[in-house]
């Protein structure tokens, strides 16, 4: 069970010292997912900015995607969390180009400081996985820490 407090502490210590990958790897650690990212909107194109896969730690970053591609694309459109603990049993997503493949997903907005979307940070999987309340609200409350250090790095999703 993740503790919110702790571990909001942790994550602001490690953003402190601009450490975003060491960010996304601790979040990781609070989930079962296998796979956290934060990724950036560029008028269609999904851009990865920070990966972590726990079966090959050495990858830092995906290549390009299709926003459409992405799971991302529906906290694009909705503006807020998305997830989706098991798509094969979700409405939401069926026929998503990943839906078979991507099981699981969590994906929290990440907002420029004009309160603009510029891209998301998310937990996904392979496999169905239960999303915690807990994980969903750590995710929430550190996407306006994670601005901080990736402004240099931002563009606004269009309204």
């Amino acid at each position: 069970m993740v503790n919110f407090t702790d571990s909001l502490r942790e994550l602001k210590t490690i953003l402190d010292r601009q450490e975003l990958r060491a960010a996304v790897i601790f979040l990781n650690e609070l989930t079962p997912h296998r796979f956290t990212s934060l990724y950036r909107f560029d008028e269609d194109i999904l851009h990865n900015l920070c990966f972590f896969d726990r079966e090959n730690p050495m990858q830092e970053l995906t290549p390009d995607i299709p926003v459409m591609a992405s799971y991302c694309v529906f906290v694009r459109s909705s503006r807020g969390t998305f997830t989706t603990p098991d798509s094969l049993q979700d409405d939401r997503v069926h026929g998503h180009p990943k839906w078979q493949e991507v099981q699981s997903y969590c994906g929290v907005p990440l907002l420029d400081e004009d309160g603009k979307m510029f891209g998301t940070i998310c937990h996904f999987d392979f496999r169905p996985i239960a999303i915690s309340d807990a994980n969903v609200a750590l995710m929430e409350a550190i996407a306006p820490l994670i601005r901080r250090i990736t402004s240099g790095t931002t563009k606004s999703v269009p309204k």
